[in-house]
C-alpha cells in the first residue's frame, strides 16, 4: 500500500519561506516539484489551529482556543483536558480502519489516542502542554535513549543577548535532533502513515522574528538559520523515504511581525467598566483599584534574567497561577461586567455573564448588555495613538457567531485583531479619555497568522485540492483508504 508522511512545521510561515527558498533547499526543490496551498486557519483563534487541524473541525465544535482556558465555573483557568473537550484526531479513525500509524509530536493533541501504533506526544512541541507521553515500551525506550529534547520551555518575558544565543543554540540543536528521531521512526517497518511535527519554528518565530526578518530577505538571521536547521533535518528525512511514499510538508498558521497592542488592553478594560459602571449602573470607580498589582509589581522590580531564570525552572502549576494572576488577579465580579483573557497578536474579551459564568453580572440579551457590548465595540474601534492619532484596532470579531457549534460556549466572545504599527505608550478613545501605559512589550518578536501552507505532490494536488487546515484530516483519510 502507498504511505503517507506528514512533516509540519509549527508556525512556519509560507512567505518567510518562499522569500528565502534558495537558503532552504529541501524546501525548495519541494515547492519546485510540487503544489503549493495556502490553508486558512481559524480566523483570530490562533491558539485553535492544531486541534482543528487533528479534529478535521472548526473551533465551536472542538472548543479549543489556547491550552490555559476559562473555566466559568472556577472563575479562573484551567488547562484542556481530554476529560472535558477530547475529540477524536483524524489518526485514530486511520487507525481503526485497519492501518498502522506512526506520530509524533503534534501540538495540543493528548496523550495518547494510538492503540497499536506508535505515538509519542509534546517530546519537543514548542508549547509542551502535558508530560511527555508515550503509548510502547518501544516508544518509551526510544525517547530514553534521545533524551530529553533541547527545545525547553517558553518563558515570553525579556532576555539578554547570553540568553537569546543560548535559545538560538538549543532550538538548531533540537531541530537536528528530532529530524533524527523522526528518521528513526521512518525506520521502523510496516507503518502506512507517519505525523510529525518540528516545534522551533514555533519557537523561533515568537523569539526571533526582527525587523530583518520582515525586510532583509538576503540575510541570515537567527531565525533563518533555525528554519535552515529544520530544513537540513527535513531534507535527510526526505533522501530516506522511498519514492513510493507520499511526502506533504504543512504548517498550520503562520508567522508574522508582532505589532500587537496587548499592554494596553487590562488597563483600558478596567477604564471601560469604570466608565461604563458609572454611567449605566451609577456605581462609582473603586480606590485604589488593586486588581492585577502583584504581578504587574514583580514584572516591574524583579530583574528579566532572574525572571527568566524563575520562569523556566517553575513547575506547571506555578506558571499557569502566575498567568491566572496577570488576568484576573483582583477583580471584584460584581462590578466586572467583562474581561480580557490571555492575549498573543489579537486580544480575546470574554462576558461575564449570568448562567454561564457562575459570578455573573450581566444578564444575557438585556439592554444593559447590549449596551456594554455597544460600548466595549466603540471604545476599541475609536482607540487611537495620542501622537499620530492613527486608529489601533483593525476589527472586533464576534466568535459565536463565526464558528457555531456545541462547544463555542467555550470560546471567548469577541476578538480584537490590531493595525501593524509599532506599540503605543499613549492613547486615547473619546468615551473613556487617555491611557498610557506603564511599560511597552517586547518578549516576543513574531506571533501568529491566520493561514498555514501544504506543499503536496503534484499529481495528488489535483485530485484533491486543500483550503483550509481543517481539510488535512479528511484528505489523509481519503488517502488511505485508496480515493487517491
Amino acid at each position: 500500500m502507498p504511505r503517507l508522511v506528514l512533516l509540519g512545521l509549527d508556525a512556519g510561515d509560507k512567505d518567510y519561506i518562499q522569500s528565502r527558498a534558495s537558503a532552504l533547499p529541501c524546501l525548495q526543490k519541494n515547492l519546485h516539484s510540487g503544489k503549493l496551498f495556502t490553508l486558512d486557519a481559524p480566523k483570530a483563534l490562533s491558539g485553535s489551529v492544531w486541534p482543528t487541524f487533528y479534529n478535521g473541525a472548526e473551533p465551536g465544535v472542538h472548543g479549543i482556543y489556547q491550552h490555559l482556558v476559562w473555566d466559568a465555573r472556577r472563575m479562573g483557568i484551567r488547562r484542556i483536558g481530554a476529560d472535558w473537550c477530547y475529540y477524536r484526531p483524524f489518526w485514530q479513525e486511520i487507525e481503526q480502519a485497519g492501518h498502522h500509524v506512526i506520530v509524533l509530536d503534534i501540538p495540543y493533541s493528548f496523550p495518547v489516542a494510538l492503540k497499536k501504533g506508535l505515538e509519542i506526544t509534546d517530546w519537543a512541541t514548542h508549547g509542551q502542554t502535558f508530560p511527555v507521553g508515550c503509548n510502547q515500551d518501544r516508544a518509551q525506550a526510544l525517547i530514553n535513549r534521545m533524551g530529553k529534547s533541547p527545545i525547553g520551555r517558553e518563558t515570553p518575558i525579556q532576555k539578554t543577548s547570553t540568553e537569546l544565543h543560548t535559545i538560538h543554540q538549543q532550538l538548531i540543536k533540537s531541530a537536528e535532533l528530532k529530524g533524527q528521531l523522526i528518521l528513526e521512526l521512518a525506520g521502523m517497518p510496516d507503518w502506512e502513515v507517519l505525523i510529525a511535527v518540528f516545534g522551533e519554528t514555533h519557537r523561533g518565530g515568537h523569539i526571533f522574528f526582527s525587523d530583518e526578518d520582515e525586510k532583509a530577505f538576503d540575510r541570515v538571521t537567527p531565525l533563518l538559520e533555525i528554519y535552515q536547521a529544520v530544513d537540513r533535518a527535513l531534507g535527510r528525512i526526505v533522501d530516506q523515504i522511498d519514492d513510493e511514499t507520499t511526502v506533504v510538508i504543512f504548517s498550520a498558521h503562520g508567522m508574522a511581525r508582532d505589532y500587537a497592542q496587548g499592554h494596553l488592553v487590562r488597563p483600558l478594560m478596567k477604564k471601560i467598566n469604570e466608565v461604563f459602571l458609572e454611567t449605566h449602573c451609577h456605581i462609582p470607580p473603586k480606590h485604589p483599584w488593586k486588581a492585577n498589582s502583584l504581578i504587574p509589581y514583580l514584572r516591574k522590580t524583579v530583574p528579566p534574567r532572574l525572571q527568566y531564570a524563575i520562569g523556566a525552572s517553575s513547575p506547571d502549576v506555578v506558571r499557569q497561577w502566575v498567568v491566572e494572576k496577570e488576568m484576573i488577579g483582583g477583580l471584584d465580579w460584581a462590578v466586572t461586567p467583562g474581561f480580557a483573557l490571555r492575549t498573543d497578536i489579537r486580544t480575546e474579551l470574554r462576558l461575564n455573564l449570568i448562567g454561564r459564568e457562575s459570578q455573573g453580572m450581566l444578564e444575557p440579551h438585556s439592554k444593559l448588555h447590549d449596551s456594554y457590548v455597544e460600548f466595549i465595540k466603540s471604545v476599541f474601534l475609536e482607540l487611537r495613538d495620542r501622537d499620530t492619532d492613527a486608529r489601533l484596532v483593525n476589527e472586533i470579531i464576534d466568535t459565536h457567531q463565526i464558528f457555531p457549534g456545541d462547544r463555542n460556549i467555550l470560546l471567548p466572545d469577541f476578538v480584537i485583531t490590531w493595525h501593524p504599527r509599532p506599540f503605543s505608550k499613549t492613547v486615547y478613545s473619546p468615551l473613556v479619555g487617555d491611557l498610557t501605559s506603564a511599560q511597552l512589550p517586547g518578549a516576543r518578536g513574531g506571533d501568529h497568522t491566520d493561514y498555514g501552507f501544504a506543499i503536496v505532490p503534484d499529481t495528488m494536488a489535483r485530485l484533491h485540492p486543500l483550503r483550509h487546515i481543517k481539510d488535512l484530516a479528511g484528505w489523509s483519510k481519503r488517502f488511505v483508504n485508496g480515493a487517491h
